[in-house]
């Protein structure tokens, strides 16, 4: 019996560790944490790390995630130019995946930054009174529009 409960208990403890959504490990997003479980938002408590990606302002990009356990809910992806504060909401998807991986094609803004985020909020809306909420952050930068250098006109002869 205590055999039994033990490995109940373990199995339980493991189930629940493993948690609910995060950045892709395999997309072009570098999610801060490997973490499917971060309830603390906005970033699950875990700081700004120096693996940010590079993206044009302005661009669109796709950026993919794993939903590690089904709930019903949605997912929104939200916008940091700065110290992960003032977030913009980029896109919210209703979650019909059933669990495994989505994607969603999103535009970038078209300011520069070089500490900037963008976070994905899984919101499960099992008791709408009260949804739970899972975070994923990954940081990245966005340049400005690669200007091409102004050619040298030939000299006058």
């Amino acid at each position: 019996m205590v055999k039994s409960l033990t490995l109940f208990f373990l199995l339980t403890v493991s189930l629940n560790l493993n948690a609910h959504t995060r950045w892709s490990l395999s997309g072009n997003l570098v999610p801060r944490s490997t973490s499917s479980g971060l309830k603390t938002g906005p970033c699950g408590g875990i700081a700004r790390t120096s693996n940010s990606k590079i993206f044009q302002t302005g661009s669109t990009i796709t950026v993919s995630w794993e939903e590690t356990i089904n709930h019903p809910g949605r997912f929104e992806i939200y916008f940091s130019p700065a110290n992960d504060a003032n977030w913009v909401l980029l896109k919210t998807i209703v979650d019909v995946q059933n669990g495994g991986f989505g994607s969603a094609t999103i535009t970038l803004p078209s300011a520069p930054c070089t500490a900037c985020t963008l976070q994905m909020i899984q919101v499960m809306t099992e008791d709408p009174n009260n949804p739970s909420l899972y975070y994923s952050c990954a940081d990245i930068q966005l340049t400005g529009a690669v200007v091409p250098p102004v050619a040298t006109p030939p000299a006058c002869k």
